[in-house]
């Protein structure tokens, strides 16, 4: 396909310059739906390769050029250009003039095209967030601006500029429009927004807190779970190897949610939060008035609340379980919810408060079970449970069943089942068997009748003493021969049913057999007011350098994924607009025509250099490969697997590997010199080594999935070059997994 970079070059250029017929221009400009189609190839062709782009830059500055007419047709192929600006190997001069054109678009009292530049400007910010600086009261407006699609993309926009001096700012204008807005869909955006950049750029531990504990009152049960358990797993393991700064902020946590928990009104995710934090360190409490007993009883009186899910009040007990095990107190409170609940409905609550009720009998070993801090510990298992040998040796004397594996219950289940469905089929339902064929009875058995075949009735003469030839009715010698008595009527014997010997009836009645059961989405602010709201949102990007995403909060492991992903690139982004992905070829799809009969369409006057070259060159083989608009996203069109047992291509996108990154507990790394100059030669070594998908090349950094054959489990490797450094992560759930990973890789690059 990159070989058919100079073509569609060609063809746009002979376009642009107005060598169709008339019949295609529109509004004056010449055929603008081929060229939005070829700026949006180029702009898939162009994505990470230095090469590819070079030969674009001229024909992009003088598509923009004669696009500038002042007609809206012409706006769309501007922006379509913007478009492809951004998403090709950035060049500066073109940045400037996107940014230039933009900034008209920006600037219009039309409300659409101020949409397209707040959009456009959007785009470019992902490329260098300083372009954004000349901006700022523009966006201000746009913020106050009562049209609801601009509001929105503006706080798109703030969200892709988004650094360490500005988060601040940027998340309490999420959070007001999230705490002001109605809209679902909104809603959820906003939430995935402030999360996402709060978790990137926190200036510290307390600030995420208060943030995450708003998010939390705010969004509900649109935040999701694993936000919730992140922000648990910061408390329990802190951001840093100093227990006493960590100590600090557990006490600052447990004062905080003793605080919330006065509330009467607060979302189930939010109270498990709570209630698992103060079961964990309630001991570290500095609240004036607050002692154990007073939290014990503020947890008991939170289980009566109204609650939205039957698993918030299983963590409510816990808390409880774990503050009277571990300092030993007798509270009634407690004694309350464990006799209110152990006849719930609920059969996880009600096994709590029974394991709880059994647990207070003997308070050594509940405090052996219900350790203080120690969520973090590893547990011990014994796979083999040699201590319960005793037990199952005298329940097999004593007559119990022998245990029996997965697979072993399996098929024994399924050979019941069939002689079951054998049994049950013989003894009930629709009998399908043929009857045996009857045979006529012989003469002098019973009485003659007249006997009928389907279509030819057949009379026989009947006995002397009955006359039953037909039915009897009035006439006009009365009821049936009124002189003679009445003879009783003779029911004539049915005939015989008819014969079901063959098998072709047989199957035609096949429907009749019981089908097996299948199983079953203000007024106004003065302008110095703006000003400095204004300069709150844009600070850090005053300068055409793209800020150092740093934060003075160390990142926490749970959050480990999205701060490494997004460090050293202002253009990676967990959310926002569709990032650059490689192109990948569609296999078996009918061939377009070749690069020379394409230059013939076009050439109107005799061809050009482009043209001749293009048809000296041979026609390429009759192959899908070259059919640009069908991208195979399957693993048909990866790389030859060089590791069968280990990976294999993960098709994702970069917001998904930022999304999934923080839950691959097991990272491994890799630092050294290297002599790749070239983050897409890097990228291609490691691609060939690992047989991994390559999601995303940002400048001098790169990110490629796998998935652990034979299953699904992610794998992720993520790869940056500086000043001949090389550093290379490698994430997935199995330490085994990334430490062969590592080696693999290590070994390519050796």
């Amino acid at each position: 396909c990159k070989d058919l970079v100079p073509s569609f070059v060609s063809i746009l250029k002979q376009i642009v310059e107005h060598r169709l017929p008339r019949d295609f221009d529109y509004h004056r400009m010449p055929a603008p739906w081929m060229q939005v189609k070829l700026l949006s190839i180029l702009s898939l062709l162009g994505t990470a390769d230095q090469k590819a782009s070079e030969q674009m830059y001229e024909i992009l500055q003088e598509c923009m050029r004669r696009a500038d007419s002042g007609v809206n047709v012409g706006y769309v192929i501007i922006y379509e250009c913007v478009k492809c600006i951004t998403r090709i190997y950035p060049d500066h001069a073109l940045l400037e003039l996107a940014s230039s054109n933009i900034s008209r678009f920006i600037s219009s009292d039309n409300h659409n095209l101020k949409y397209l530049g707040v959009t456009g400007l959007a785009q470019i910010v992902q490329v260098n967030a300083s372009y954004a600086a000349e901006h700022q009261m523009i966006v201000v407006d746009c913020l106050e601006d009562p049209d609801e699609t601009l509001k929105r993309k503006t706080l798109d926009l703030l969200f892709r500029m988004t650094n360490p001096q500005n988060v601040t700012v940027v998340v309490d204008k999420l959070i007001f429009h999230l705490r002001t807005g109605v809209d679902q869909h909104l809603r959820k955006d906003l939430v995935q927004k402030v999360t996402s950049i709060a978790d990137r750029f926190a200036p510290n531990n307390e600030w995420y807190l208060n943030t995450m504990n708003t998010v939390f009152e705010l969004g509900g049960d649109l935040v999701p779970s694993e936000t919730a358990y992140n922000l648990m797993r910061l408390v329990a393991e802190g951001t840093d190897e100093d227990e006493a700064a960590n100590q600090e902020f557990r006490t600052f946590a447990v004062n905080t949610y003793l605080s919330l928990l006065e509330k009467t009104t607060l979302p189930d995710v939010l109270v498990q939060v709570i209630a698992w934090v103060l079961g964990e360190y309630a001991t570290l409490s500095t609240v004036d008035g607050y002692s154990l007993e007073d939290i014990v009883d503020l947890l008991a009186e939170c289980v009566e609340r109204s609650l939205e899910e039957a698993s918030t009040r299983g963590y409510l007990v816990s808390a409880l379980m774990k503050l009277v095990g571990q300092n030993s107190l007798k509270s009634s409170s407690a004694t309350a919810v464990i006799k209110n609940y152990r006849s719930s409905r609920v059969t996880d609550l009600q096994q709590r408060c029974y394991e709880f009720e059994q647990l207070r009998q003997t308070p050594a070993l509940m405090r052996k079970v219900l350790p203080y801090d120690a969520s973090c510990e590893d547990i011990v298992v014994d796979p083999s449970l040699h201590f319960l040998d005793d037990f199952v040796r005298r329940k097999l004397d004593a007559g119990a069943k022998p245990y029996l594996d997965a697979s072993q219950r399996a098929s024994a289940k399924q050979s019941v089942s069939n002689g079951a469905a054998h049994e049950t089929e013989a003894r009930s339902g629709l009998n399908f068997t043929p009857y045996q064929v009857p045979t006529r009875p012989t003469q002098g058995a019973f009485p003659a009748a007249p006997a009928e075949s389907e279509s030819h009735p057949v009379k026989e003469a009947a006995a002397p003493s009955l006359q039953v030839s037909g039915p009897r009715q009035w006439g006009p010698a009365g009821y049936n021969h009124p002189a003679q008595p009445a003879q009783p009527e003779q029911r004539r014997p049915e005939p015989p049913p008819e014969p079901r010997a063959t098998a072709t009836e047989t199957s035609s009645n096949s429907w009749l057999r019981p089908a097996a059961s299948t199983p079953a989405k203000p007024v106004e602010a003065e302008m110095t007011e703006k000003q400095r709201t204004a300069a709150a949102l844009f600070g850090g990007i005053g300068t055409k350098n793209p800020p150092a995403a740093a934060s003075t909060r160390t990142a926490a492991a749970p959050r480990a994924g999205a701060s490494e992903r997004a460090h050293g690139s202002p253009q990676s982004s967990p959310q926002g607009s569709p990032q650059p992905k490689p192109v990948i070829p569609q296999p078996k799809a009918t061939p377009p025509p070749s690069g020379g009969n394409m230059m013939d369409l076009l050439d109107f006057d005799g061809g050009s250099a482009g043209d001749s070259a293009a048809k000296a060159a041979p026609p390429p083989p009759a192959s899908s490969d070259s059919d640009l608009m069908l991208l195979d996203m399957s693993e048909s069109a990866a790389p030859a697997r060089t590791q069968a047992s280990l990976l294999g291509p993960l098709q994702v996108t970069t917001q998904q590997v930022g999304a999934m990154w923080a839950q691959l507990p097991s990272q491994q790394s890799l630092q050294k010199q290297t002599s790749f100059s070239s983050c897409t030669e890097l990228m291609a070594c490691l691609q060939a080594a690992a047989n991994v998908h390559l999601v995303e090349i940002i400048g001098m950094e790169g990110i490629a999935a796998g998935r652990v054959l034979p299953g699904t489990d992610p794998c992720f490797l993520h790869a940056k070059l500086a000043n001949g450094r090389l550093d290379l992560l490698i994430r997935c759930r199995e330490a085994g997994v990334a430490q062969k990973v590592l080696e693999l890789c290590a070994a390519a690059l050796a």
